[in-house]
């Protein structure tokens, strides 16, 4: 499974994130509030990602502000509609271990298990196992994915709010991901 799409990392934590993630062009969403982390939300301003899996890493930019983060906090607790397990528990270390199952239609059953490492304000990693079967979207089969998120400063003049882009040359807006039917 390649992960594609803006929007995983301000989390795979997607898979904890939003409890479920997908990737795109399958599209991937991504949630910024953490289900039980006391409301943990990412900071406003210029986060970067670098997701890494067996193909190799996918570096995203994302300009965030209290509105477009909680806009992905929505769309987090949208996809927990497709999720049947939504198990999250912060270990005696700090971090945060999940587990998550979500029946995501023509993109699959998505099962992910993983550790999430860090502050949410101002940096942490994701690593990620998930599962894809019964796609007719995208690929069946295992995944492996690490993410490290840097929230790096304020965001720069040529991205305003819910602005992503990716170090393929893509770019989309927030304000325009929408959780798969």
């Amino acid at each position: 499974m390649r992960i594609a799409h803006p929007a995983l990392g301000l989390a795979i934590a997607g898979a904890a994130l939003g409890a479920c993630h997908k990737h795109a062009p399958p599209p991937r969403l991504d949630a910024v509030a953490i289900p039980g982390a006391s409301g943990a939300q990412l900071a406003p301003g210029l986060w970067v990602e670098a997701i890494s899996d067996r193909r190799g890493v996918v570096q995203t930019r994302y300009c965030l502000d209290p509105t477009t983060a909680g806009r992905l906090a929505y769309l987090g607790g949208q996809l927990n509609s497709h999720c049947a397990r939504r198990d999250m528990a912060q270990g005696s270390d700090g971090a945060w271990h999940f587990a998550t199952s979500c029946d995501m239609g023509r993109w699959g059953k998505v099962s992910t298990e993983g550790v999430i490492r860090g502050d949410f304000r101002s940096h942490y990693t994701v690593e990620a196992r998930t599962v894809t079967t019964g796609a007719t979207a995208t690929p069946n089969g295992e995944s492996r994915i690490t993410a490290d998120l840097r929230r790096i400063g304020g965001c720069p003049p040529d991205m305003k709010p819910g602005d992503i882009v990716s170090s393929a040359g893509g770019r989309a807006s927030i304000n325009g991901l929408q959780a798969p039917a």
